[in-house]
């Protein structure tokens, strides 16, 4: 690092407590390059966290008219200073607080000349479409009269293909089987229940061209 150079970003990597001390031992990525260990600082700041960005000062920087040193803090040998809001001029933010930019910052830049503002802001909520809130407003609303008589016209279609089906494996081809007289009566049975439903209004109910034929001459 240059001595211009010597308060930068940092990203904290670790933090341990310093055992008998209200102190804490910071790892830092300073932007010193993957081939260099990270550096090691100590602080009383409690406001640091893994993975904040705070601004540290170096050996060799000017905070406050001192040159930073490497010096022994609590038994542990601290290779910088973290750097307060007053340190570096910013209006905010207390003395002995580690000083936080956003994540939008790297390890190694320089820090802003006035304390940033925290937070990503929020990006706007979709807009819903209108017409999707809009079209149930105007789907038919079936009553439970209209209803009923749908699913029963629907139940005897069904019952009256099941009894036509089973005429045919008897082979009662000329009518007169028990399977076709059980047939012939479920197709009476789905007529009536179709024009039950018509009469219902109930319009979900798709019939055939002969069911509609059959429906007109009850």
């Amino acid at each position: 690092f240059s001595r211009t150079m010597a308060v930068v970003v940092a990203e904290v990597l670790s933090l341990d407590a310093v055992a008998g001390k209200k102190l804490w031992t910071v790892t830092l990525n300073a932007g010193q390059g993957a081939d260099k260990d990270p550096i090691t600082v100590v602080t009383n700041a409690s406001n640091v966290a893994v993975g904040a960005r705070v601004v540290v000062a170096l050996e060799g920087a000017e905070v406050g008219g001192e040159t930073v040193k490497r010096a022994t803090v609590g038994g542990v040998m601290s290779e910088g200073m973290l750097c307060d809001a007053p340190m570096l001029g910013w209006k905010g933010g207390g003395a002995g607080a580690a000083a936080l930019v956003p994540d939008s910052f790297s390890p190694g830049d320089a820090p802003p000349s006035e304390r940033p503002r925290m937070g990503a802001t929020q990006p706007p909520a979709a807009a819903t479409p209108i017409l999707k809130e809009v079209e149930p407003l105007f789907e038919k609303k079936l009553s439970k009269e209209e209803k009923k008589a749908a699913l029963a016209a629907k139940k005897a279609e069904r019952e009256a293909k099941k009894a036509a089906k089973q005429a045919e494996v008897d082979g009662d081809d000329n009518g007169d089987g028990p399977a076709a007289k059980k047939a012939a009566k479920a197709a009476k049975a789905a007529r009536a229940a179709e024009v039950e439903a018509i009469a219902a209004g109930a319009g979900a109910l798709k019939l055939t061209k002969e069911q509609e034929r059959v429906a007109a001459s009850r």
